[in-house]
């Protein structure tokens, strides 16, 4: 009994102290830069998003010097005075539409950055959410330039290394027996002629 007396506030004290004790958060950083650049899938779905830029870029450039061919024709000392007038109405509608063409341009810009990163976010966020759970990871923060003052490289980039592995494991091994099934093979029928 005596030494039961002694136990219990040992025990008390032990269970207090254990309590007081912080229980540290375990955290990942997710850096979704690094998935877009280093792994396959990532590639392919920004694909189509410098494809479209690419391809405003060349509508503009394209406008913009039919613009600048105009403006030195207009210069020309040979000109008349009528065809420097239908000169300056081409230049005129060139200029509208250069800048109709730059707010179309930006807007289907706009609009497929928009597709690209939501499918992205779609396809990336359940693989971060299962390996945070794998992990036993009670907060995943998503990195942004400026906002962390100091992190180690290699523990940073661990969690998005093993995202990106699994998400090309995922969606590239799911296209590749899609596109590597051969063509059904017609047989000729066996029965035997009577």
């Amino acid at each position: 009994m005596r030494i039961l007396k002694v136990l219990l506030p040992l025990a008390a004290v032990c269970t207090l102290a254990a309590q007081d004790a912080p229980v540290l958060p375990r955290i990942a950083v997710f850096v979704p830069d690094r998935i877009i650049q280093n792994s396959v899938r990532g590639g392919q779905i920004f694909a189509e998003l410098e494809v479209t830029k690419k391809r405003l870029e060349e509508r503009l450039k394209a406008k913009g010097e039919e613009g600048s061919r105009l403006q030195s024709q207009l210069q020309s000392p040979s000109i008349s005075d009528s065809g420097k007038e239908q000169l300056q109405k081409q230049l005129r509608d060139t200029d509208y539409e250069f800048k109709k063409l730059q707010e179309d341009s930006q807007a289907e810009f706009q609009k497929t950055q928009q597709k690209v990163v939501g499918q992205f976010q779609k396809e990336v966020g359940p693989i971060v959410e299962e390996v945070a759970k794998e992990q036993k990871i009670q907060l995943v923060l998503q990195y942004q330039q400026g906002m962390i003052a100091y992190g180690e490289e290699g523990w940073m980039l661990a969690f998005t290394n093993e995202v990106a592995k699994r998400y090309d494991a995922k969606y590239l091994t799911a296209a590749a027996p899609a596109a590597e099934k051969p063509a059904p093979k017609t047989s000729k029928s066996t029965t035997p002629k009577k």
